[in-house]
This record gives C-alpha cells, structure tokens and sequence, in this order.
C-alpha cells in the first residue's frame, strides 16, 4: 500500500466509528512514518540539489574551454545538459509528492495533536517561469530562502521572504514568498502572525495557487484560536471556491468529525 493509501484507510477507520484510542495510535504512527519519509526525501533532495550545482559548474567550463564545435566536446555537453534536467525533474517530483503527503496527513496530524508537516512545493510551471524572469539577484534572494525553509534554517528563510518581498514585492512569486512566510509562522504554532500572512495573501493574489491551502490553514488557525465560528465560515468558503480540491476533501472529513 503507498503512503497516500495508508493515511485514506486510517481516514475510513477513523469515519466508521473504530475504538478511539487504536485510532489515535494509527494516525499517530502513519504520522510519524510520514515525517520519516519527509526527511528522506529532503535529505535526498538536498543531494540532488548539490549534485545540480555541481554539474552546472562544469558545464559552465565546457563552455568556456576551448572550441564547442569539437565532436566529443559536443557529446559531453549535451551528457550534462540531460542529467542536469533528470536531477531537476526528480527534485520536482519530490517536492510534489511531499507536498500531496504532507496536505493528506494534515488534517490526522491535527486530530492526533501531532504537529503538522507543513506544505512543500517546488517553484515549477508558471512559478518557475517568474523565478527564470527575475533579474540574478532576486533569484539568489528567493531561492537562498527555499533552500533555508528545505533545511529547517527558518529564521534566515524568514528574513529572505521578507527580503524579497521588499524588493520585489510585485514579482509573480510574492504571493509564493508570502504562503511560505505563513507557513513558517503556522508550524511555530504563530497562529495571529500566519493568520496575517493567509490574509494578505488572500487580499492581495486571490487567484494564487496557494489560496485553497492558504485557506485551510487560516480554519485551523483559527480552530486553535478559539474563532470556531469563523474558522466554520473559513471552511465553507474553501468548500465553496475549490470543492474539488485536496483542502476540500481534508475540510469535509473535519466538518463530518466534529
């Protein structure tokens, strides 16, 4: 059974009325087996990451070295150019499954009282392409906070979003910069300052990729808070704007449980 199989049973044992206290134990459990699987997958990413950096040098200096018409010169080029794009399509794939994982458990981790895995997600598609816009400093400064939130170095993350944000606070990705200074806030348990942050993000970008999570972290912040009121109303505006999504899906099972 794959993982994401693993947390939708102990989802249905926990809906169909199972002994409480084996319930907790599983999710407990699948939890920390989750967070087992995270830090794997982050620690293979950062190898991944080093081996792209890597690489990209040394096809810096097969440019720079000599005559590029050269036969196997050539050959060596193009070896580099395609297991650098390997490297970052397994990165991609990683993150994206990571951030599948981390959103399925949410909501079990909650229940449980253990604490949240947090969401995480490559800057690929439309993102990757704000990211490939940016002049070389705005990438360094956003991309220098990615790699610190991925390493748990989270006082320096913060300070590069804030960074960014300051610089280039209408870049395509300052919506991404503020979702991520809002989950920083969220998994210190911040629960006003993340709330602050989701709600600027939903002011400013409400077309932001990041809205259905972003709302369905401002419910719980919220829940924690003491606001059930208005963290009912959070959740019905997500079911209500994005019933299809994985935030859907995690807000129905905790209007049903409660």
């Amino acid at each position: 059974m794959t993982v994401a199989g693993l947390v939708i049973a102990m989802c249905a044992l926990l809906l169909a009325g199972v002994g409480c206290a084996p319930q907790l134990d599983r999710i407990e459990s699948g939890v920390q087996s989750n967070h087992d699987e995270i830090a794997d997958l982050r620690a293979e990413n950062r190898r991944l990451q080093g081996d792209v950096t890597v690489l990209a040098e040394l096809l810096r200096l097969e440019q720079e070295i000599g005559d590029e018409s050269n036969a196997a010169r050539v050959e060596r080029y193009s070896q580099l150019s395609n297991y650098i794009a390997q490297l970052i399509g397994r990165l991609d794939d990683n993150m994206a499954y990571m951030r599948d994982l981390s959103a399925r458990v949410d909501l079990l981790a909650t229940r449980s009282g253990v604490a949240t895995l947090g969401a995480y997600i490559a800057a690929t598609g439309e993102a990757g392409e704000a990211l490939d816009a940016l002049p070389e400093e705005g990438r360094s400064i956003y991309q220098a906070a990615q790699l610190d939130r991925n390493r748990g170095n989270t006082a320096m993350a913060r300070e590069g979003y804030e960074e960014f944000l300051e610089k280039y606070g209408n870049n395509e990705l300052a919506d991404d910069a503020l979702y991520w200074l809002g989950v920083l806030d969220y998994d210190e348990k911040q629960y006003d300052a993340a709330l602050g942050r989701f709600d600027d993000l939903l002011l400013r970008f409400p077309q932001s990729q990041w809205v259905p999570s972003a709302l369905m972290k401002s419910a719980n912040s919220q829940r924690q808070l003491g606001h059930d009121a208005a963290a009912t109303a959070t959740l019905q505006e997500l079911l209500d704007r994005y019933p299809d999504s994985d935030e859907a899906l995690l807000a129905r099972e905790q209007q049903e449980g409660r």
